[in-house]
């Protein structure tokens, strides 16, 4: 992964590091009302259950899991998002890819 332009917000890196510290990035194929789907970049807390087929190190402290299946060809920001106590990671920059 080293290489790879991956900012993560400091509002998410915090939120990140006080739920353990580590998180995925994968792809998460969506399907449409009317047919077709697209592959959506989604960030989950956590380590993968298997770690064959993720690159991992570490950026501004926190662990990131990347995986192999996930095109980037452009620069992404990981943030946080959410309102009464509800959070969640979201991925900003990578374009829709359609299956």
């Amino acid at each position: 992964m080293t290489g790879l332009d991956i900012e993560i917000t400091p509002e998410a890196r915090d939120w990140v590091a006080r739920q353990g510290g580590s998180m995925m990035l994968r792809a998460s194929t969506r399907h449409g009302c009317c047919g077709g789907s697209a592959s959506v970049p989604v960030a989950d807390l956590g380590e993968p259950e298997d770690p064959t087929g993720y690159v991992s190190e570490t950026r501004e402290g926190i662990r990131v899991h990347v995986a192999d299946d996930l095109r980037i060809e452009h620069p992404l920001t990981v943030r946080l998002e959410g309102f009464l106590g509800f959070r969640r990671l979201f991925v900003d920059g990578v374009e829709l890819a359609a299956g």
